[in-house]
């Protein structure tokens, strides 16, 4: 079943006076281009301008006209073809409608044992891992094998293991191993993640000692600049008498008062 159409003939050149029509045009345009109108014939300019439009669409509408009649033919094959195109395509859909279905379920397939694979082979990281994270495309592809794929996975938990022990190496102190587990599970599809692990764990370090250095050089400063109170001294007694006006005694005592200053009776 193929498409056979007839040999098609070459048309000949289409004839018309073109040479006769050509030379009397450019001889009435030699015409208009030198002449001059005046605001007294300006009416005979828009005359001449109507009649050289007039022209110009009479012979467009003629090379329209023959332009068609000319298509036809193939304009009938054309919408021919668009029908018989139409027909395959309505039948194409139908097909590539159960071959997506059939490649969606052998891919459905392939997913789920891959997440078997991953299952038996992810141990104790099981919690820590997010499959989706690590999950490649390519494993969904039928040219690529389950061997391959379980060699992957293998890979990457593998890998996780000898990372672990790098950051436990590294970093001691419990909060900072933590902090540095929780960042590289969450980054784990980063190809440098234990590399970005240690300079992201360092930077929040170093960060946390200058907080502590400043922290601990505006207690200092805030300790020298506090003034020693009296309970920070030693309580002494002194006895004496004092010789004033009224108005001077008053203020002594206001004096005393203001300063936490005990007074008493001497015996």
């Amino acid at each position: 079943m193929e498409l056979q159409v007839s040999e098609i003939q070459a048309l000949e050149p289409i004839k018309f006076n073109y040479e006769e029509l050509k030379a009397s045009l450019i001889e009435k345009v030699d015409t208009y281009k030198n002449l001059v109108y005046t605001e007294e014939n300006i009416k005979d300019a828009k005359a001449d301008r109507a009649l050289l439009n007039k022209l110009s669409k009479a012979i467009n509408d003629e090379k329209i006209r023959v332009k068609n009649t000319l298509l036809a033919p193939y304009t009938d094959f054309e919408t021919k073809c668009k029908e018989l195109i139409e027909i395959v395509n309505n039948a194409t859909e139908n097909v590539d409608t159960q071959i997506k279905a059939f490649e969606k379920m052998q891919s459905d397939e392939k997913e789920k044992q891959i997440l078997m694979c991953w299952i038996e082979n992810v141990g104790q990281y099981q919690e820590l891992i997010d499959v989706d994270l690590v999950f490649n495309k390519q494993w969904l592809n039928k040219s690529y094998s389950m061997n391959k794929v379980e060699a992957d996975i293998k890979h990457i938990i593998e890998k996780t293991r000898l990372d672990m022990g790098t950051i436990d190496g590294q970093f001691k102190d419990e909060a900072l191993n933590k902090q540095a587990k929780a960042f590289y599970f969450k980054n784990i599809n980063q190809p440098s993640v234990l590399s970005l692990t240690m300079q992201e764990v360092m930077r929040t370090q170093e960060t946390a000692e200058k907080l502590k250095t400043i922290e601990n050089n505006v207690q200092e400063t805030r300790k020298e600049n506090t003034p020693v109170t009296q309970q920070e001294e030693k309580i002494i007694q002194l006895d004496f008498r004092v010789w004033g006006t009224q108005t001077q005694l008053m203020k002594l005592k206001q004096f005393l008062k203001d300063n936490n200053i005990k007074v008493g009776k001497v015996e």
